[in-house]
């Protein structure tokens, strides 16, 4: 090879490693704000990142425009917006994990005869995002992004009992008062009663529940845990209370178990 091949080798090799140096700090706020638990504010992202807080701003003004960063309410600082939000959701049905998760629930869905779904946390609590529904006519159906209930669902009684506190706090206090209010049957109305959910719950490593809140239904969920070993979604099966044995010694109980731990492996996850 001539000199001048090689030098024009050497450019060509440089062109195609060379990146633009502001996406890349604009992607490393977006990773600051994604490891939040909340908002945050300007000094914390700036000292996170290694910058000064005025360059910092500059580009959470573009990453606002843009739709990437939300200024939060009440000047609480910075956070995610609807593009991040967006992206994320797309990003989490391509992920090749979830497909294969979503195939085990597939699975499950025929060996156990009843509905089953994965459930991750978001804004509004424990939400589904896949949920496949068993094929005969007494199989309970239930909305793709329902919304469970953290206090009287085995779905939101798993994440209370797994889930970071500062996250389930506030809104385990409202829906205890709305127990008490309600007189809602089957649905703990303290917190003693809860911690004794939640006790029984990480002493069996799922979560039970038979006629939660008086909806005749019955369920089990198990943790779906990420490399890290924190929780990353809830694995449940439904059924109407007559045809589904909710109890933690019960065959479903091993079944759904086993089937979580094996999404939990897919994930990255060592026991």
């Amino acid at each position: 090879m001539d000199g001048n091949a090689a030098t024009a080798g050497v450019k060509t090799r440089t062109s195609q490693q060379a990146g633009v140096q502001s996406v890349e700090v604009a992607g490393k706020i977006l990773q600051v704000l994604i490891q939040a638990d909340g908002p945050m504010k300007l000094a914390s992202i700036a000292a996170e990142v290694g910058m000064p807080s005025a360059k910092v701003h500059r580009y959470l003004v573009s990453l606002i425009r843009t739709g990437y960063v939300l200024k939060a309410d009440h000047g609480s600082g910075y956070d995610l917006g609807p593009v991040s939000f967006q992206l994320g959701l797309k990003g989490f049905a391509r992920f090749e994990p979830l497909k294969l998760a979503e195939e085990m629930l597939r699975e499950l869905v025929e060996l156990v005869g009843e509905t089953a779904a994965l459930a991750v946390w978001t804004e509004k609590g424990p939400t589904m995002i896949r949920v496949i529904e068993a094929r005969h006519e007494y199989a309970t159906s239930i909305a793709p992004t329902h919304h469970c209930p953290l206090t009287f669902s085995a779905t939101g009684v798993l994440f209370v009992s797994f889930e970071d506190a500062a996250r389930t706090d506030a809104v385990i206090e409202r829906e205890l008062e709305q127990n008490r209010i309600a007189g809602r049957p089957n649905a703990p109305r303290s917190r003693s009663e809860l911690a004794e959910m939640i006790s029984q719950t990480r002493e069996h490593g799922l979560s039970c529940m038979n006629d939660g809140g008086g909806d005749g239904f019955g369920a089990v969920s198990a943790p779906v845990f990420d490399v890290t070993g924190k929780l990353s979604m809830a694995l449940t099966v439904f059924g109407r209370s007559n045809r589904v044995d909710a109890s933690p010694e019960s065959t479903l109980a091993r079944i759904v178990s086993r089937t979580a731990a094996k999404v939990s492996a897919a994930f990255g996850f060592m026991e």
